[in-house]
């Protein structure tokens, strides 16, 4: 197989919304792709998967490296595990649309992941946000549409200060790299001691503040609670568990141009700040939510802020494993919520009641997933954040681990009450009975979740460990 091959299961699901629009074997056959796109992926990405050291394959402007594969087939995944939930809780509507959509953001997704051309890694960017915006908007409400105008509106300013970034660093490199400068990350780095400090600087400040913008770092955020609650569940999960990911990506890139240019004190100089504020501010949201995949989204928020920590202190270990967990429980628990609006029409936590009464596993998954996301043992998480706040006092901030410390406390007790409050009380009649299946998916992202937090496995760790920036 070779890396082309990896565009053809999202090429095929667009054709199968097309051709299928109007059948009810539309929904299987796109869980059906989704899987075997994952298994292509898996199969193309395996060398680097296996050998993080291996020679980077280079085609087009793009890149395979142990970084590129491993979120690739973490963004399969939670692309494939959201639409596979939709077999149980279809996202309403006409659903041919929704599935393109949905596979031409994946394919966008992926694009971003695997770009090593910072051109390409804007338009790719731009791309999911144009892609993922229908999503949001999907049910045509007031609030959808509010929140992907919303979306749409704040993304789009937040990527042009990155195109402007860009256009610096390109700017930047004419006259160090022949002939005319490049915007290839690879390059770059090989001629970083030459380019010049104080624009390359420039340029960093206007790439963190774009790609920040579409991570949802504060106060950067506003566009995110919103288009994670409007969203169908499996958009919600897809924006969460693949989206924000593929945002903190080119900052993992660009930290290692700024390490090679000898300009890492600057990288943490910026990064922190935006880091600390954005998990105590996602901590104190988190109190006095009322929606629960609004309580979701500033969860997610939250776990931005750690992973863009652990971009600070360059922590590959803590990235990656931070990535992929709150990757696999937030897409169970936006999953969860979706099963629970469909059951009980309704997102208010005051209105949902006694759900570990009504359908104990759904609950205990609840339960579950929301101890994981605020990193509490033994689920992975909790690794997660013990090595990036590891990291961070090998750096000498006592101070930040103090605060980031107390705001994870606070946003673990925020999470607890608020999900209590789902769990217990009186049972509620539910409004539309869901067949069995639809608590699958989520049981094993959370099963995930819970093997990593006792054992990562040899070749994983070791994978986290090399990371390429």
């Amino acid at each position: 197989m070779t890396p082309f091959d990896m565009v053809v299961g999202p090429l095929l699901m667009l054709l199968a919304a097309g051709v299928l629009r109007r059948s009810p074997l539309l929904p299987t056959c796109i869980a059906l792709l989704s899987w075997v796109q994952l298994g292509v992926v898996v199969i193309v990405c395996w060398p680097w998967l296996t050998v993080p050291d291996a020679p980077p394959l280079f085609w087009t402007g793009f890149v395979l490296d142990g970084t590129s594969s491993f979120f690739l087939v973490l963004t399969t995944l939670v692309s494939a595990a959201a639409l596979t939930q939709s077999l149980g809780v279809h996202p309403g509507g006409g659903q041919a649309s929704f599935y393109a959509a949905a596979a031409l953001f994946l394919l966008s997704m992926s694009a971003a992941v695997a770009s090593n051309d910072l051109g390409y890694l804007w338009i790719s960017m731009e791309a999911t946000t144009l892609a993922s915006a229908p999503l949001v908007a999907w049910h045509r409400d007031k609030a959808s549409v509010e929140a992907a105008w919303k979306y749409l509106i704040i993304c789009s300013v937040g990527i042009g200060f990155a195109f402007f970034g860009t256009a610096l660093l390109y700017s930047a490199s004419q006259g160090v790299i022949p002939p005319d400068g490049s915007l290839s990350l690879t390059i770059l780095r090989a001629h970083a001691q030459d380019l010049p400090p104080a624009q390359l600087r420039l340029a960093f400040l206007f790439i963190l503040l774009g790609y920040g913008t579409k991570a949802g770092l504060f106060p950067l955020h506003n566009w995110l609670p919103d288009a994670h609650s409007e969203a169908p569940a499996p958009a919600s999960a897809m924006l969460s568990g693949a989206m924000l990911n593929c945002a903190l990506l080119p900052l993992w890139r660009c930290s290692g141009l700024l390490e090679a240019a000898g300009a890492g004190s600057f990288l943490r100089i910026t990064l922190w700040p935006m880091g600390v504020l954005t998990v105590v501010a996602a901590s104190l949201f988190l109190l006095r939510q009322q929606d629960l995949k609004r309580l979701l989204a500033y969860s997610s928020m939250e776990n931005v802020g750690m992973m863009t920590l652990a971009i600070a202190v360059g922590s590959s270990n803590g990235f990656g494993l931070q990535a992929i967990n709150h990757s696999l429980v937030k897409v169970a628990l936006f999953l969860l919520a979706g099963n629970l609006l469909a059951q009980y029409d309704t997102k208010r936590i005051r209105s949902l009641r006694g759900v570990l009464q009504a359908t104990p596993l759904q609950g205990a998954l609840l339960l579950c997933g929301a101890l994981a996301v605020v990193g509490t043992p033994p689920f992975g998480s909790f690794a997660a954040e013990w090595q990036i706040l590891a990291a961070m006092l090998d750096h000498g901030h006592l101070l930040a681990v103090v605060v980031v410390s107390l705001s994870l406390a606070v946003a673990f007790v925020a999470m607890c009450l608020h999900v209590c409050q789902v769990l217990f009380g009186d049972r509620l009649a539910s409004a539309q009975a869901l067949s069995r299946g639809v608590v699958v998916v989520p049981f094993l992202l959370i099963a995930g979740s819970l093997v990593l937090g006792i054992m990562v496995p040899g070749p994983l760790l070791h994978l986290l460990q090399e990371l390429p920036r």
